[in-house]
C-alpha cells in the first residue's frame, strides 16, 4: 500500500468482505508475517501454517478492528504473536535442523546455511523474551517503533530501550565469535 490513507481504504473495503481488498491486504503482508513466524517457530510448515492461519484470523475478526487502538499493522502482527505463543505454549514445534534437510540442496550448502542461522539464533537466545520480540518485529517484520510499541504492549521508549540493548549484545556476541 502506498499510504496510510490508502491502507484504511483498503481496510475498510475488506471489513465489507470485498475479495479484491482481502488479496491486497494478503498480498502486502504474508511475506513479512511468515518471515516473522518462521525465524520464531524455525520450521518452514509451521510457518506456513501459522502464517495462514493468521489471515484466517483476520478475515474473522476484520469486521471488529477499529483505529482507535493499535495501527493494522500491529492488529495483524499481534494475531501471529498469539499463534506462535499458542504454537509454543502446545509443543508441537520440530527442529530447524530437521527443516533444514528437508529443504535439499547440497550437504556443504545446507552445512553452511545451517551454521550461518544457527549463529544468528544462538545471539538471539542471548536476549531476553522482550528483546528477541522487538528485534523480530522491527527488523524481520519491518514494524515502525510505534507499532512494536503497540503490538507488545509496551511504551515506545521501552520499545527503544530494549532494541538497542539486544542489538549491543548481540553486537558484542558476534565480535566475540570473529575474535576467536
Amino acid at each position: 500500500m502506498q499510504n496510510d490513507q490508502e491502507l484504511r481504504q483498503t481496510i475498510e473495503k475488506a471489513k465489507k468482505h470485498d475479495l479484491e481488498a482481502l488479496s491486497r491486504i494478503y498480498e502486502e503482508f504474508f511475506d513479512r508475517i511468515y518471515r516473522y513466524i518462521l525465524i520464531r517457530v524455525r520450521n518452514k510448515e509451521a510457518a506456513e501454517d501459522l502464517a495462514g492461519q493468521t489471515f484466517l484470523r483476520m478475515l474473522e475478526r476484520i469486521s471488529d478492528f477499529n483505529w482507535k487502538g493499535a495501527g493494522f499493522k500491529s492488529w495483524l502482527f499481534r494475531i501471529a504473536h498469539n499463534l506462535v505463543i499458542d504454537l509454543f505454549r502446545n509443543r508441537q514445534t520440530i527442529s530447524f535442523d530437521e527443516t533444514v534437510s528437508r529443504a535439499g540442496g547440497s550437504a556443504e550448502d545446507l552445512a553452511i546455511a545451517n551454521e550461518t542461522l544457527n549463529e544468528v539464533l544462538e545471539s538471539l537466545t542471548l536476549l531476553n523474551e522482550n528483546q528477541r520480540q522487538v528485534v523480530l518485529l522491527r527488523l524481520v517484520g519491518g514494524l515502525s517503533c510505534r507499532e512494536t510499541a503497540e503490538t507488545l504492549a509496551l511504551s515506545e521508549t521501552n520499545v527503544r530501550a530494549l532494541q538497542h540493548r539486544a542489538l549491543a549484545t548481540i553486537r558484542k556476541q558476534l565480535k566475540v565469535k570473529a575474535d576467536v
